[in-house]
């Protein structure tokens, strides 16, 4: 795999693993954008 895309990769997992890092902190605001997700379908 190239250096270029496996940084991707891991700046991606890594920016996934805080996103879920603060829905635990701010179980509010993820349920807020849940919802929101939700109405879009």
């Amino acid at each position: 795999m190239k250096p270029v895309l496996r940084a991707a990769w891991m700046t991606a997992a890594g920016a996934v693993l805080g996103l879920v890092f603060l829905a635990y902190l701010k179980p509010d605001m993820a349920f807020t954008l849940a919802s929101q997700l939700w109405s879009c379908f």
